[in-house]
Order: structure tokens, then sequence, then C-alpha cells
């Protein structure tokens, strides 16, 4: 029997860029870029939406008076092989007003330039739906699926 995991992962971008946690020492992933996210609490599972801006206020001190535009726009499964994780991926705009912190508890916080793909470490589906996003999916408001199985093999997103 596997376990399950449900998580979130939010990309913050202003002014071109988008905002990246080199995130170390967590329990889930190896040490990696990622969007600013973290685990569902067992109350949130029916609205990871509420997690994520939970997480973006825990890490960061952002609320969500200060995004515009938050949307889920990915939702990715994987089969670890002893686990399943899903993962609900947003975007959202993030104020040019709101102050947001140069040091994370988390790990390092880094903009990165939206024209282009930075080819960071990051875990396989962050990779796979932060590289579909850049590419594709800031286009449209499309909501789009990834499956990773245990074997490693992707299928998604369209």
């Amino acid at each position: 029997m596997r376990s399950a995991r449900h998580l979130t992962s939010l990309y913050l971008v202003r002014d071109g860029r988008v905002l990246l946690l080199y995130r170390r020492g967590s329990r889930a992933i190896a040490d990696s870029w990622v969007g600013i996210g973290g685990h569902l609490e067992p109350s949130e599972l029916a609205n990871p939406t509420a997690a994520a801006l939970r997480e973006l206020h825990e890490e960061l001190g952002i609320t969500p008076d200060q995004l515009t535009d938050l949307a889920l726009r990915y939702v990715a499964v994987r089969d670890t092989g002893a686990e399943i994780r899903t993962t609900y991926y947003y975007t959202a705009d993030l104020d040019a007003t709101a102050t947001v912190p140069t040091v994370c508890a988390e790990g390092d916080l880094a903009w990165f330039d939206l024209g282009e793909d930075p080819r960071l470490d990051m875990p396989v589906t962050a990779r796979i739906a932060f590289t579909h996003w850049l590419a594709v999916g800031r286009a449209d408001r499309k909501l789009r699926f990834i499956t990773v199985d245990a074997d490693g093999r992707e299928t998604g997103p369209a």
C-alpha cells in the first residue's frame, strides 16, 4: 500500500520575473528549486488554494490581497513507488507594493527572468510544470495535468 502526500507550489510573478525558493531540508524532496508552498493540512484537502495561500503567508508573509490573477495551472500526480504525491501548481502576480523578504527559513529566495528557462535543479513534476509554463502555459489560463509513474514515465501536460 502506498501512502498519499498532497502539496502546493506557487510561482509568484512580478516585473517579468518569477520568484523561486531553493528549498533545503524538506521531508519530501531533495534540496532543489521550487515555488513557494508545502504540505496540505488534513482540513485543507478539499481546498488546496487555501493551503497555497497559508504557505505563502507562513513562508513570505504575503497575504491574498497582495496578489492578482491567482490561478491553479497544473495538477501533478507522481507515484514514487512508496507514495502517491499530488501537487497543485499555482501562479499569481505579486502587487508592486508588496515587500518580499530576501531570506526564508525554508531556503534561499531568488528572482528569475521569465524570458528564459534557467534549467534549474527541480523535482520532476516541478521541472515539467515550470518548463511548460515558461514555454506555453503563460499564454493561456488552461488547467493542465501531469503524471509520472513509478518507472519515471511522464505524461502531460497537453
